[in-house]
């Protein structure tokens, strides 16, 4: 059940057919030659779960014997190091998610028995051209000729089901292809593990129906997306992390149509046509989260387009959004520089903290506050915000801040 492999920590390579992206090139054909030109977009979501993926790794190539217990300790420390600022809001109820990952994966190996693979690059160019991907885990089980992919996402927002899931079955895919001499493999399942969203769906089908689904779904679709050719379709799936989802023209159409045919009032209404009817409002609220999600999604890119690669959106500039004072020191420090100025310990917490900057002020005066206290306060810059040139506040000078901070 286990191989002898080295530790090593890498960036996952991506394919323009990737199975990661299969949702997408699969339905909305043309993405994937668009998404190639852009520029890969990294969130705080995308980073914890790369840190996640890394831990589980690690702690499973140990309880599979693949690696040394110092290998172990070492690799361990690596992740660690590597992945700090990602993980320095962690509570145990994560560190346990990663767990309920592990048992998973260690059951189903003890249940299928055979070979665990771990960060598994599986090929299905046979279908897709260029087509692979990395599976979190992969095993082939000669003694029940089954193979089986599993999936760790980390993330706490949408829930992901594996029935019919596409990436799940695109590994599934490429294991089976990996493992296939005449009769090796008769099945194929699959798992995708949400542990903080305490979910873990499965899905399996027959060797015959997944390559039936492979050559008459997967590569006609892989064929056009490998062109660039075939039809703009947006939907919630496609359009979820598709990196041109905030200027994409078909999406942007689509939802500009909802509204000019939901909200656009009929000619010369009587006065109570002018309010909508509750059929009205059935038929408009299925579409409000999507139309919702793309305008978000506009707005991000406008934001990042200015604020990170200096580019002028005509009518808008870039301010300081609204900022909270804060604390300068450690809640002790604080604590005991108020003690010594004469204010009752009782009165500086709002359990189990001390109380911020403004609940303190409240509580003992502005004026003895400012006597007191304003000295170990800070406010902070706040958070460059994109908004129409009539706004009083003062546009941004990045230069002139940038040369404070480094005279400072």
């Amino acid at each position: 059940m286990s191989r002898p492999v080295e530790v090593e920590i890498v960036t996952r390579e991506h394919a323009i057919l990737s199975a990661s992206s299969a949702d997408r090139w699969l339905t909305c054909t043309p993405s994937a030659r668009i998404e190639e030109a852009l520029p890969d977009r990294s969130s705080a979501a995308s980073q914890e779960g790369s840190a996640a993926h890394a831990f589980a790794e690690i702690r499973l190539r140990w309880f599979l014997k693949q690696i040394t217990k110092a290998e172990y300790k070492e690799g361990f420390a690596a992740v660690k190091l590597l992945n700090a600022e990602h993980i320095e809001d962690w509570t145990a109820a994560d560190w346990d998610a990663l767990d309920v990952y592990v048992d998973y994966v260690m059951s189903e190996a003890s249940r299928l028995g055979g070979e665990v693979f771990i960060e598994e690059r599986v090929d299905y160019s046979k279908y897709a051209r260029g087509g692979f991907g990395t599976s979190d885990v992969l095993i082939y089980s000669p003694d029940t000729a089954t193979i089986k992919s599993i999936d760790l996402k980390f993330g706490k927002g949408v829930p992901v089901s594996a029935v019919n899931n596409s990436q799940a079955r695109l590994y599934a895919l490429g294991g089976l292809i990996k493992f296939s001499e005449p009769g090796a493999v008769a099945n194929v399942e699959w798992a995708i593990v949400q542990p903080r969203l305490d979910s873990i769906s499965e899905d399996s089908e027959t060797v015959k129906s997944l390559i039936d689904w492979a050559e008459n779904v997967v590569a006609p679709a892989a064929k056009l997306a490998w062109e660039g050719e075939g039809e703009l379709k947006p939907s919630e799936k496609a359009c979820r992390f598709c990196k041109a989802s905030a200027t994409c023209r078909a999406r942007a159409a689509e939802n500009v149509l909802i509204a000019r045919r939901d909200f656009m009032p009929t000619p010369d209404p009587r006065l109570e046509e002018r309010l909508m009817t509750m059929e009205e409002v059935a038929r408009i609220l299925p579409d409000i989260d999507s139309w919702l999600q793309w305008a978000n999604d506009l707005k991000r890119y406008a934001l990042e387009s200015v604020r990170d690669r200096d580019e002028e959106i005509e009518g808008y500039k870039l301010v300081r959004g609204r900022a909270l004072r804060k604390w300068k020191a450690e809640d002790e420090v604080v604590a005991e520089h108020l003690k010594a100025a004469g204010v009752s310990e009782t009165l500086m917490y709002s359990e189990p903290s001390l109380k911020s900057v403004a609940q303190m002020e409240k509580v003992i005066g502005k004026t003895n506050f400012t006597r007191t206290a304003s000295h170990i306060v800070v406010k902070p810059l706040g958070a460059p915000t994109l908004v129409p040139s009539t706004d009083p506040r003062p546009a941004i000078d990045a230069h002139k801040e940038a040369k404070s901070d480094f005279d400072k």
